[in-house]
């Protein structure tokens, strides 16, 4: 990464749109948008000396094209660099001829997320705050964009940067014990130190209690379809994918392997799975394939027991921790009041939701795909006021400052009168500090710095 370079790339989403964005960042920036842009009043970019927009036309090879131009001149731009972004029809075809005609003119493709890199290397966010940015990039909900926007505004580089301030404070006083060893002076307590050491780890913890994990933001919600054998589940899966891709067959054991494919749901999408039957295994490959198939069903999300309502019987249970929802299948066989008598049936005994569907004739999907869109949704619906989006990078830094406290707080228990083995004290306390340095970036390395800007797309 050249941070001397002039770089461009469209930010707006890609395929067709009504606006499409062109962002170019550094020194020529001005420069290479005024070679292309003429203002409908004759202005020119580089005789403008504020932050505004300006309307006009983008001269692209023999065509002029209507635009508009945001100019934000350094330092008060995203980047902290001379930024220019081209606001025009979201047509590919016309944003790739801007991104050529930029080139062209000196600049280069801007990598994936170094837009960022260089808002975060001039000083504009944190560490834990570049992560935030991510998170925002990726989240699916509401209350993960909530979660998200207040690491932005800084909540978890607060807390850090208030627990390594008390640290400081309390390495010095150890370290003053140790300067001064053989003098009677006590510069703290071991009763004090360690009071003062769990109150910051229970900020710590707290930290961690209010996380959600932000680092599977990316991953697709995983429904699971499980059952006995012939209960439907891969005429089922086809019905709700809208293809052929399982095959169903009246013979048990049909389905072997995991099958996956994306479903739209109202509002949202899923990955669906249809695994093997449970059944008593009678060779080793029903053995794997049943193997496979509670891995599946641990990993996921939710999980789709699938139940034949003419031949009813409970599938073997799954893990406790995953939410489920029972599908009475082959509605189509039972009268509209048995089908609804049994549904409540299930409701009472076992108290989870109930939907019937046919996947013959696709009664009751529609409904199903509703019901899983609900539950799907409302995973998120226990976030508090409070939750910050963690990365895995936060949640081992936190980990690791809370594992230090401890230890420095079993030394120091050890103590009986004046503090001893202060030694140890500081060297778990500069551990902490150490970890806590790497939620606000003072630790970074290249590797982290590669990881994480890895995590955006070009034009973020």
């Amino acid at each position: 990464m050249n941070l001397d370079d002039t770089i461009v790339a469209t930010c707006s989403p890609p395929g067709n749109g009504s606006r499409g964005i062109v962002r170019v960042s550094g020194w020529r920036a001005i420069e290479i948008g005024d070679g292309l842009f003429r203002g409908t009043s004759g202005e020119r970019l580089v005789e403008t000396a504020t932050n505004r927009r300006l309307g006009g036309v983008v001269r692209l090879g023999r065509f002029e094209v209507p635009a508009a131009v945001y100019l934000f001149r350094r330092p008060r731009s995203y980047t902290r660099e001379d930024v220019i972004e081209f606001h025009l029809l979201g047509a590919p075809v016309l944003l790739g001829w801007l991104v050529e005609s930029c080139l062209a003119a000196g600049a280069r493709r801007a990598e994936p997320g170094e837009f960022t890199a260089r808002a975060y290397l001039a000083g504009a966010f944190d560490w834990s705050q570049v992560h935030a940015i991510a998170g925002l990039i990726a989240a699916r909900s509401d209350n993960q964009l909530r979660a998200a926007e207040r690491l932005l505004h800084g909540a978890l580089g607060d807390t850090a940067r208030a627990a390594r301030a008390e640290l400081d404070e309390l390495v010095s006083l150890v370290e003053a014990a140790l300067d001064f060893a053989e003098e009677p002076i006590d510069f703290i307590a071991p009763d004090e130190l360690r009071q003062r050491l769990a109150g910051v780890q229970r900020r710590l913890e707290a930290a961690v209690a209010a996380g959600l994990r932000a680092d599977r933001w990316t991953e697709l919600p995983r429904v699971v379809l499980t059952g006995r054998p012939n209960v439907g589940k891969s005429s089922l899966f086809n019905r709700l994918i809208a293809a052929e891709r399982a095959i169903a067959s009246p013979w048990p054991g049909t389905t072997r392997d995991v099958l996956s494919a994306t479903v739209d749901l109202p509002g949202l999408e899923c990955l669906l799975f249809d695994v093997a039957g449970e059944a008593e295994p009678r060779t080793e490959l029903e053995s794997l394939a049943q193997q496979s198939a509670r891995r599946a069903a641990e990993q996921a999300d939710l999980v789709l027991e699938v139940r034949d309502v003419a031949d009813y019987a409970v599938c073997p249970a799954v893990a406790a921790t995953t939410p489920r929802l029972v599908v009475l299948n082959k509605a189509d066989l039972l009268s509209g009041e048995a089908v609804v008598r049994l549904a409540g049936q299930v409701r009472e005994m076992e108290g989870v939701p109930v939907v019937a569907v046919s996947a013959l004739d696709g009664s009751g999907c529609e409904e199903l795909r509703a019901e899983l869109a609900r539950r799907l949704n409302a995973r998120d619906a226990a976030v508090q006021e409070g939750d910050v989006a963690l990365m895995a990078e936060h949640c081992t830094a936190l980990e690791q400052a809370i594992s230090a406290l401890k230890a420095a707080m079993t030394v120091a228990g050890e103590s009986g009168g004046p503090l001893s083995s202060a030694e140890l004290v500081a060297a778990e306390l500069r551990a902490a500090a150490r970890a806590l340095g790497m939620l606000v970036g003072e630790q970074q390395t290249e590797e982290m710095l590669s990881r994480i800007f890895s995590r955006f797309c070009i034009g973020k």
